[in-house]
């Protein structure tokens, strides 16, 4: 397998369209969306930005792992932001108190993180990811929390800012690749509205071994 095809299967996923009922349903759907996020803004802002040099440039191993590791940082900031909205939309269906939306987002968190990265070498994954979110989890308070592009500014900011090109090219093309992400995330968004049954999920919580918190 070429370099190229490498980083581009890292977070390759199957995209269920099915309603999401189940603790384990929200998970995947959180797994899978924020992957897909990751994968097509950062290799999106790559391609227009490097043209015809795409390709040839994935196959220099220096900017290859330049991409991987990229990739993976964009990733978790994905899933933190996609974590947190998820679990404030289940949070309006108004059964689960706060102990119990902190340990579904955590079970949600770190069920992607370990899938996704199980194949990633240790030096290629940041090391306090973990942390990173459970600090960002202690301070959340889930009614805050927008139903808007607001819930995702984070991933937003890291795109350019984790994106393996010179600054000059970041400080042209920031508000172009932010417009670009944002407009993924809304029918990530839209889809969640459709799909979530945030009472089943919320009932399906409470009845596993880790739902009380």
């Amino acid at each position: 397998m070429d370099n190229f095809a490498a980083v581009r299967n890292l977070f390759r996923v199957r995209l269920n369209r099915e309603p999401i009922i189940t603790a384990e349903s929200l998970a995947d759907f959180v797994h899978t969306r924020a992957a897909y996020i990751a994968q097509t803004s950062l290799f999106g802002y790559l391609k227009t930005r490097m043209g015809i040099k795409f390709r040839v440039l994935f196959e220099d191993e220096t900017f290859s792992a330049e991409i991987h590791k990229a990739s993976v940082k964009l990733f978790l900031s994905c899933l933190s932001d996609l974590t947190l909205y998820a679990v404030a939309m289940v949070a309006r269906a108004g059964v689960l108190n706060d102990a119990e939306l902190n340990a579904l987002a955590r079970h949600c968190h770190d069920r992607a993180h370990r899938a996704a990265l199980a194949e990633v070498p240790p030096e290629r994954r940041p090391e306090n990811a973990e942390a990173v979110f459970a600090n960002r989890l202690n301070a959340v308070r889930w009614a805050d929390i927008p139903d808007g592009p607001e819930a995702f500014r984070g991933s937003e900011a890291d795109l350019i800012r984790v994106a393996p090109v010179s600054d000059q090219f970041k400080d042209l093309d920031g508000e172009i690749v932010a417009n670009s992400i944002r407009f993924r995330w809304h029918d990530v968004r839209d889809q969640m509205r459709k799909r979530l049954r945030g009472a089943e999920v919320a009932g399906d919580w409470r009845q596993m071994p880790d739902g009380k918190g």
